[in-house]
């Protein structure tokens, strides 16, 4: 069932939405993104929820997308990993991310929306979008500048190499490490309870505050990524690396 492989729960006022595909790494298809988007909107609409945790189960945050489903998918604008990236990135109550394994991909680039990322030291972050003939997303192309400096930036996006968790913490990608999953798992939940307990207006307005004006900018950015990640869909490169990625 496909919506096993996205599941939510609420605890107190802490809503959970754990990606449920571990033998898949937890990559992601169009219905999973869809389903993820309906979760963020439902906790947003909820006055008795505060705090949004996101993690996964097994092994491993995120392998990115499930290229087999993804080349099946028409992308545009109004595809379901970018609605799921718009609602992310909008979404005005806090957003907390329990990250562990690999995160590839959107496994990485939806963390720039999230709050506050608590990794465990086994993840393995990385952006590989140069590997495969396509332009960074998720509003990475900027975004990953203004959290981590444009020198780490260009690095990572361009070469599209493995990021350990202690390098992805002194540059400022997440907001602390821990020895394992369980604990890093904890620590989220932890948090996210400590911030429910806290006024909901003030959670809110301050995240309004910090944002300012830029929620609106990167909405439109996503877009634009959006447009360019398109017409590199189809380019001769682009296919030639899914076609050996997929051939492995």
């Amino acid at each position: 069932m496909a919506d096993d492989l996205i599941l939510s729960q609420q605890e107190n006022e802490v809503f959970i939405i754990e990606i449920n595909r571990p033998d898949k790494m937890n990559a992601l298809t169009d219905e999973m993104y869809r389903l993820l988007t309906e979760c963020l909107k439902s906790a947003e609409a909820n006055p008795s929820v505060k705090v949004v945790l996101l993690k996964s189960s097994g092994a491993h945050f995120c392998a990115g997308n499930d290229l087999a489903d993804f080349l099946e998918t028409e992308f545009n604008q109004e595809s379901n990993v970018i609605q799921f990236l718009i609602t992310l990135a909008s979404l005005k109550k806090t957003v907390i991310a329990a990250v562990n394994g690999a995160a590839v991909g959107v496994g990485t680039t939806m963390l720039l929306h999230c709050d506050l990322v608590y990794a465990c030291e086994n993840t393995k972050f990385s952006m590989p979008f140069i590997k495969l003939g396509l332009t960074p997303e998720g509003g990475a192309s900027q975004l990953l500048a203004q959290r981590c400096g444009p020198a780490k930036a260009c690095e990572w996006l361009l070469t599209g190499r493995n990021i350990l968790a202690e390098e992805a913490l002194q540059a400022g990608l997440v907001n602390q490490v821990f020895a394992d999953n369980q604990t890093t798992w904890q620590k989220a939940m932890d948090s996210a309870a400590q911030l429910s307990s806290r006024s909901q207006q003030v959670l809110v307005e301050s995240k309004k505050l910090m944002k300012g004006g830029q929620v609106d900018e990167v909405i439109e950015l996503i877009k634009k990524e959006a447009v360019v990640f398109a017409e590199r869909l189809q380019s001769d490169e682009a296919q030639r690396a899914f076609k050996a990625f997929l051939s492995r």
